[in-house]
């Protein structure tokens, strides 16, 4: 059977009435969750998981895969409108987004980002269609040095989004990593600062942080600069933007959704590190970095598609390997294992139409998700009607409730009130908290993908350079730091060749 055979197999699989309406319902249901703080995609995946066990095979994975492609966008909704991230992905949509919202361009910075995710997707499961056998492939050269690179690489994109605060930047990622390694050692079991209290060797949830530094601190200065959210987030007149305006910005759109596939594909990277990735490399490649921060649009749009990018580019070594990419596909493969699939080479020969109706059903969902995604910004609109007073009871309300919910444990509620506290001290201060929280979710990744790459290669250190792949990431992160700081050191270096100068002159 030829390709185009195997993809109209498909399409008739993914509209079937059954198929189609579960697909549309998980997309609704992945877009509303990942707008939520807390309650994230992976969550309702992982609480849908139960009722797949009633469905066929191919109707489940169209749900799973539904919540999945509308989830990962879903958390950029709260970002853009109340710089809350659902998602630890969706943190680089506040970093542009929410200003743009400040500005009145909500709608404006909301219709980029669904454009640009979109796209992103629906690049991706097209490349999940066509290009899965090269890229799972490709997937299995990576082992632990090269996954430490990854993350290595996603470190030093701190320095990209620094702006002009490079030390307080890694100062501030500093404090994240060692917020990241409170708990037990990941190799040996052994505590880390955990001061005897029982509830602290599960260690600090990055999620947790996240909705205490971005929810809660920003309420608390939210009601103490006491704003008119109706004035200031009203829509200005004359600011929508058009078709030949999205178009103007598909250079960043088609940058960030190639790095968001190439990184997607690598297992365990996910979409987090995707989407800072892009930000970074966007900062550089736009030609506006220095306005980076302050509401430009293509910060937004490359980071956007980036996240999106990951979700098909995840499910190859998922398909042809059996190994997750992410924690959504991991639950994924969990649903496959339930029904009778086994995921791998011999899945494409054996059941065909199953693969393809996954390919096809991840393409139509993305496509659906511009509208989910309407429906669901429309609801979240409403809340720049609220008074603030009751708009930060409801968000300090939910935000509890998803810290709870994230490990079901009252204790990360009480962590989860301090680093709102600290998050409302650090807006105060002008301490950036974006690298914090990214040490918070990538120190632990780093660590634990550093020892046990020396467990297995005999605590050699060099392995890191002896391998090319890894090799060759390293040094990207390198040459990436070298350039996000060239202007600071050449424009240091001028002054001080000018004051030379001048005491020469004198």
């Amino acid at each position: 059977m030829d390709l185009a055979a195997l993809f109209w197999t498909g399409l008739v699989g993914a509209l079937q009435p059954q198929n189609f309406a579960i697909l549309v319902t998980g997309l609704l249901v992945g877009t509303v969750a990942g707008a939520l703080p807390g309650i994230s995609f992976v969550n309702a995946m992982a609480m849908a998981l139960p009722f797949t066990y009633v469905m066929e095979p191919v109707t489940a994975m169209c749900f799973l895969g539904g919540i999945y492609a509308g989830g990962v966008f879903g958390g950029s909704i709260s970002s853009i409108l109340i710089n809350i991230p659902g998602t630890p992905a969706s943190l680089p949509a506040c970093w542009d987004g929410y200003p743009m919202t400040v500005k009145g361009l909500s709608t404006r910075a909301l219709r980029i980002a669904i454009t640009a995710s979109a796209t992103g997707g629906l690049i991706s499961a097209i490349l999940l269609a066509v290009g899965s056998p090269p890229f799972a492939a490709f997937a299995l050269k990576f082992d632990q040095p090269e996954f430490f690179a990854a993350t290595i690489l996603g470190l030093a994109s701190v320095v990209a989004i620094a702006k002009d605060l490079p030390v307080l930047s890694a100062l501030s990622m500093f404090i994240g990593l060692v917020i990241g390694t409170v708990g037990l050692d990941p190799l040996y079991g052994m505590s880390r600062f955990t001061f005897d209290i029982p509830e602290v060797q599960s260690g600090i949830n990055f999620t947790v942080v996240m909705i205490g530094l971005f929810a809660i601190g920003e309420v608390v200065d939210l009601l103490a600069k006491d704003i008119d959210l109706k004035r200031s987030f009203a829509q200005k007149p004359g600011k929508q933007i058009t078709t030949g305006e999205l178009w103007g910005l598909k250079g960043s759109i088609l940058r960030g959704a190639g790095l968001g596939s190439m990184i997607g594909m690598i297992p365990g990277a996910g979409a987090t590190v995707g989407a800072v990735l892009a930000y970074g490399v966007e900062r550089q490649a736009s030609g506006r970095g220095a306005e980076f921060g302050t509401g430009v649009e293509q910060a937004l749009a490359a980071p956007e598609a980036a996240k999106n990018a990951t979700t098909g580019a995840a499910m190859i070594p998922l398909l042809t390997l059996g190994i997750p990419g992410s924690a959504a596909t991991a639950i994924m493969l969990a649903a496959m294992l339930i029904h009778g699939i086994n995921p791998g080479p011999l899945l494409f020969r054996t059941d065909p139409s199953l693969v393809y109706t996954i390919f096809v059903s991840m393409i139509i969902a993305n496509l659906l998700m511009i509208v989910a995604a309407v429906i669901v910004a429309r609801g979240f609109s409403t809340l720049m009607k609220v008074p603030p007073a009751i708009l930060g009871a409801f968000i300090i309300v939910l935000s509890v409730v998803g810290a709870y919910g994230v490990r079901n444990n009252i204790f990360d509620v009480y962590v989860c009130l301090v680093f709102g506290v600290l998050g409302f001290i650090m807006k105060r201060a002008n301490f950036p908290s974006a690298p914090l929280v990214l040490g918070v979710i990538l120190g632990p990744l780093a660590e634990r993908y550093f020892l046990t790459s020396l467990a297995n290669y005999d605590d050699n250190f060099w392995i890191f350079f002896e391998r090319p792949i890894s090799a060759t990431i390293l040094a990207l992160a390198a040459m990436f730091i070298l350039w996000s700081l060239s202007p600071t050191l050449l424009t240091r270096l001028g002054r001080r060749t000018g004051v030379k100068e001048t005491a020469a002159s004198d």
